[in-house]
């Protein structure tokens, strides 16, 4: 096994390639899934390398295309569906919901919807409400559908490669201020299973629950923290469903407090989720109360100087956590 140094976006091509090349069943398309930028450089060479036949182009039609994908998906293919944005995936509720993850069910398990859409979460583009949404929440609500959400490079491609491989409709979460990242990935890269959370600091005195590009806005506060004698511990969720109950209670049980740094609106949204899974052991006891870290109240605002005001800003989060203490 050796490792390459790629972006994140690489990672991801990396990904799928692999996928592709391991499973003649695994096929790609979006719109302008074969242009020269190719999703951020995600997508590119793949249609060179596996022919249009397997990666292809395909009209603005979010409903019909899905549709395509879950039909694909039951006949035994695997579909990797490429969302530029996440908003884009409100036009593909009835397929998603109503048949991908319905589909195994009705069917009493005989039958299986291996499909894969990737979207990407618009932050830090400052193009306003209808290209930021974050509605991962919506989704892993939904019982059936598996919400998978990397923080870093490595994790990226090895989720994505478990997302392709599982036998559930999977929506894999990519949040824009990640492409920026670049790490060291395995090679060949192995899938990482999901539902496995990774302590990625750690810490006695509070419990920093994350996922996506908020881990290391995380680590960033708890950095901050140290500076005051208090050492966080920083859970990557990695996948909100399924979602890794026994670690984070684990945490929480040795620390006492918790903060939930979340990508979306804070009210129905991963914080509620974790205090339902804190209260429902006998065994956390808190001893200051949550803190709920995520956007406004309010769709995001255009223009990038009022987006960096619509989400948190580390200062004043630390400047809240202090209080606990």
């Amino acid at each position: 096994m050796v490792s390459k140094r790629m972006s994140f976006g690489e990672a991801l091509r990396a990904a799928m390639s692999q996928a592709m090349e391991s499973d003649e069943r695994v096929f790609a398309y979006g719109q302008g899934i074969n242009d020269p930028g190719g999703f951020f450089g995600s997508t590119v060479g793949l249609c060179d390398k596996f022919s249009e036949t397997r990666c292809f182009d395909v009209p603005l039609s979010e409903d019909s295309l899905i549709g395509m994908g879950v039909g694909a998906a039951i006949q035994g293919r695997r579909p990797i569906y490429v969302a530029l944005r996440f908003d884009f995936l409100l036009l593909m509720m009835n397929q998603i919901v109503n048949h991908a993850a319905k589909w195994p069910l009705m069917f009493g398990y005989r039958s299986a919807v291996p499909l894969t859409i990737r979207c990407i979460i618009g932050k830090d583009w400052g193009q306003g409400a209808q290209h930021s949404g974050a509605y991962y929440a919506m989704f892993a609500h939904v019982p059936g559908l598996e919400v998978v959400m990397p923080s870093s490079v490595n994790d990226a491609a090895r989720l994505l490669l478990a997302s392709i491989q599982s036998h559930l409709p999977t929506i894999f979460v990519e949040s824009k201020p990640l492409y920026d990242l670049e790490g060291e990935v395995e090679l060949p890269i192995l899938p990482l299973p999901l539902g496995q959370a990774s302590v990625v600091r750690e810490g006695d005195d509070i419990t920093f629950v994350a996922i996506s590009h908020m881990v290391e806005f995380a680590q960033g506060v708890a950095q901050d923290l140290a500076g005051k004698n208090i050492q966080a511990e920083v859970l990557d969720l990695r996948t909100l469903s399924p979602l890794d109950e026994n670690q984070i209670t684990a945490s929480v049980k040795r620390t006492g407090r918790v903060a939930v740094f979340d990508v979306g609106w804070q009210k129905f949204g991963l914080a509620a989720e974790v205090s339902r899974v804190i209260c429902m052991d006998p065994a956390c006891r808190l001893s200051s109360p949550l803190v709920s870290v995520g956007q406004k109240w309010e769709h995001t605002p255009g223009g990038c100087f009022r987006e960096y005001e619509h989400y948190p800003i580390q200062q004043q989060v630390v400047t809240e956590l202090l209080r606990l203490f």
